[in-house]
């Protein structure tokens, strides 16, 4: 699961051509969260390749929403908002089983309530209403 959820962020950090101090510093905190070294990750960097997106039917419930809340997370950190990314999150969200509502819903509460990201089990409990697969 890790090199996965590794890639769709690296994808999306790739989306508009520049990846920014922060996307990077998010991406190697999800890696180690993940258990991967220094390498695995800076090797995710190169290898990132277009993902076969049927590979994420298998994610447990929680896989999947920590892949969706770091996507947005991602999306979010540079304090842009491009539409490829709004696109590509859409997609992971629907590949993930999500409704694409859960999107929209996960933006405004992390813009809205930055603090409530330190609550992630709540939002969870929030969010999860949406997973339809």
């Amino acid at each position: 699961m890790s090199n996965i959820h590794l890639n769709i962020l690296i994808q999306l950090a790739k989306i508009d051509g520049v990846i920014v101090q922060q996307e990077i510093d998010l991406i190697n905190e999800v890696g180690k969260a993940n258990g991967l070294s220094n390498e695995e990750i800076r090797e995710a960097y190169e290898e990132a390749v277009s993902l076969d997106l049927d590979n994420l039917t298998g994610l447990t419930d929680d896989e999947k929403y920590d892949v969706i809340y770091s996507v947005v997370q991602l999306m979010k950190i540079d304090g842009k908002l491009y539409n490829e990314e709004i696109k590509y999150c859409a997609k992971m969200a629907s590949r993930l089983g999500y409704d694409e509502n859960v999107l929209f819903e996960l933006m405004l509460k992390i813009y809205a309530d930055p603090d409530l990201c330190a609550d992630k089990a709540s939002l969870k409990k929030h969010i999860q209403k949406y997973l339809i697969s």
